[in-house]
């Protein structure tokens, strides 16, 4: 699945063969080894999205359960490098995606519900329920998570197609900065 996800992300689906697939993977090419395991280059397609969607959802349930921390700019420290990671870890399927969604409607639709969708819900639920435990208001709780969720995977979307952050940002720089962001956005106060 890894080698065809890779493939797929640097040749797009129609430029990437089964033999391709089973020679990046270690089989035999045209040996018969990817029909042992798969009826077809969609069908590894569809498998290799699938473990991607249980492994962020594995890894999401994971960070989320270890909150609260009882400190704010902890929890958004850790959230900001989790969101890193995950966003790094799903960098070929977003180029599967980007290059062929609309080839594969479905596939695209359900990376968006359980990848996208979710990582917004789950930021939606974080600051509407840090908001009830402290008595701030949530203002406008789904603009914030867009905010919050699209300013991490620029970061790193600007990483891979430039090869740098943007402005030269490293990622320490970045998480602080996001921290202090979210902080005064959830808090309704300004630290600079």
């Amino acid at each position: 699945m890894r080698s065809a996800l890779k493939l797929f992300a640097d040749k797009g689906f129609a430029g990437t063969t089964v033999g391709d697939i089973e020679g990046d993977a270690g089989l035999a090419v045209r040996g018969g080894g990817f029909y042992r395991h798969f009826q077809s280059k969609e069908g590894v397609l569809t498998a290799a999205i699938d473990n991607q969607i249980r492994e962020i959802e594995q890894g999401q349930a994971a960070v989320l359960g270890l909150l609260p921390l009882g400190d704010l700019r902890s929890e958004l420290t850790l959230v900001c490098r989790w969101l890193l990671t995950a966003i790094e870890k799903q960098r070929d399927l977003l180029r599967v995606v980007e290059r062929d969604g609309d080839r594969f409607p479905e596939l695209r639709d359900r990376c968006r519900v359980h990848l996208v969708d979710a990582s917004h819900l789950a930021a939606v639920a974080f600051t509407t329920g840090w908001a009830t435990e402290t008595s701030h208001p949530s203002s406008d709780p789904e603009a914030s998570a867009a905010i919050m969720i699209g300013a991490v995977f620029n970061y790193c979307h600007t990483r891979w197609t430039y090869g740098q952050p943007p402005l030269g940002v490293d990622e320490d720089r970045f998480v602080t900065s996001w921290v202090n962001y979210c902080y005064d956005l959830m808090t309704g106060t300004s630290s600079g």
